[in-house]
């Protein structure tokens, strides 16, 4: 399964797995065997707003876009990335980027002495 990214903002998390042709999203099932080669569904037609654009078979492989929940503080590689994102996803887990804010490094003070 062939998937594209597209950051959308949101605090929305995204995890999902894929068996087959079967794609699970947060707990949902979207089942796109019946797919014939050739042939694309509208993201319109699937019940879910994690969808976008359609879902397309091209010889055994299924291509979809979908969102991709990023932050405004998100690295710019994925708020904005130069080349669309693309994960090929193999019966599994599916391994979304982590598109938390990096963590800054922590910066030790100097204690404040009386009188100075």
């Amino acid at each position: 399964m062939k998937i594209k990214l597209m950051p959308f903002l949101t605090s929305d998390t995204v995890s999902g797995s894929v068996n087959g042709d079967v794609l699970t999203l947060n707990g949902d099932s979207y089942d796109f065997a019946p797919l014939k080669v050739g042939f694309r569904l509208p993201s319109s037609a699937i019940a879910s707003d994690w969808f976008v654009d359609y879902v397309e078979r091209r010889g055994q492989a299924i291509h979809l876009t979908l969102r991709l929940p990023v932050q405004a503080d998100s690295p710019d590689k994925y708020r904005n990335p130069i080349e669309p994102i693309v994960i090929d996803a193999r019966n599994g887990p599916i391994t979304f980027p982590d598109t938390s804010a990096p963590t800054l490094p922590m910066v030790e003070l100097p204690e404040a002495q009386e009188g100075k």
